[in-house]
């Protein structure tokens, strides 16, 4: 009888396992697209948009973007979206404008006889932005509304009472101590912390394993023990909290508050969700690309005002990014 000889498998190279790592993993892929999108946005801007302050500001930006992007995320990863970030975010934002400033009289100036001082202030507005993420969570979990139709109408509710609040007028004398949060590097902590603790919550904690599973399959959630309702909750609450967290730093960025100020957000953070990999779907994806994708986001909005590119110009990018990178969640989808 012949002996079979078995022929050893050649060894992969560290070179090919490492390229094949890159290829393969999700962030890397993220990150090499950032990179390169960069680079070619530096060549068309003959160097505007790598200077060293110009990157500063776009770091600045990206936090504002990234912090309610880390938000819409936990909202998205259980195969639910979150449309009312911007109207939650402007809704906070004016009223503690309203309460640090005398330009408007309301009622914590008439009650305490003085502007409120931001120890004060920032603690309301973000308590109010979390009442508002329950609402949103209320009307999807216990009304049943889908949430594309009730985050809709909380933003459009959000916009209006920002404007009754200060009657549409734009807010600039604020405590000068508020500067603080909107500057380096405090602005760029605020957003990776953020990050670091959500990644933690999603990958450390039974509340992180439990919105995964509801995305992926909230029957089988249910069955096996899971509270969807509760989760789904929680997830628009921390959507709403991150979102009147960005209002925060929006407003001590500028050093002023103004309803247009963070229009086109809820665009922005789902832009920056599904560049990062979260599949809108549900039940997949991962912080760090989502932070990538932020910061992918802010490149592209300031090359374009670089290049004095116009809205109709910046939102036609922004809806073909958006459409690119669900076309190829699909397709991995399909090729699963």
């Amino acid at each position: 009888m012949a002996e079979v000889l078995e022929i050893p498998e050649r060894p992969i190279s560290t070179a090919r396992r490492a390229g094949r790592y890159v290829i393969t993993h999700e962030n890397f892929a993220i990150g090499i697209a950032l990179a390169v999108v960069m680079g070619v946005l530096g060549g068309i801007s003959r160097g505007a948009t790598l200077t060293p302050t110009n990157l500063a500001n776009v770091l600045l930006q990206s936090s504002v973007r990234g912090v309610a992007a880390l938000g819409q995320a936990f909202v998205i990863l259980t195969a639910n979206i979150d449309l009312s970030v911007a109207g939650v975010g402007v809704m906070t934002m004016m009223l503690g404008a309203a309460m640090m400033t005398t330009e408007w009289q309301n009622i914590v100036v008439a009650f305490l006889g003085h502007p409120a001082s931001p120890a004060l202030a920032l603690p309301v507005m973000l308590i109010v932005a979390i009442c508002w993420g329950l609402l949103n969570g209320t009307l999807v979990t216990r009304l049943g509304i889908p949430s594309l139709i009730a985050t809709f109408g909380v933003w459009q509710i959000g916009y209006g009472v920002a404007y009754y609040v200060t009657r549409g007028e734009a807010l600039t004398e604020l405590p000068r101590s508020l500067a603080v949060f909107g500057s380096l590097p405090a602005a760029p902590i605020i957003f990776f912390s953020v990050a670091v603790v959500a990644y933690i919550v999603l990958n450390h904690t039974g509340a992180g394993r439990d919105i995964y599973a509801v995305g992926g399959n909230p029957v089988s959630s249910f069955l096996s023990g899971i509270k969807v309702k509760r989760t789904q909750t929680l997830v628009f609450i921390i959507s709403g909290f991150l979102a009147g967290l960005a209002g925060i730093v929006f407003m001590s960025r500028n050093m002023a508050a103004s309803i247009e100020g963070m229009r086109g957000l809820e665009l922005d953070t789902i832009a920056a969700v599904t560049i990062g990999g979260v599949s809108l779907f549900g039940g997949r994806g991962n912080i760090v690309g989502v932070v990538i994708g932020a910061i992918l986001i802010g490149v592209v909005n300031n090359a374009m005002s670089i290049m004095q590119m116009g809205h109709a110009g910046q939102f036609i990018v922004k809806g073909a990014i958006i459409l690119a990178a669900v076309t190829i969640d699909i397709l991995r989808r399909r090729g699963r």
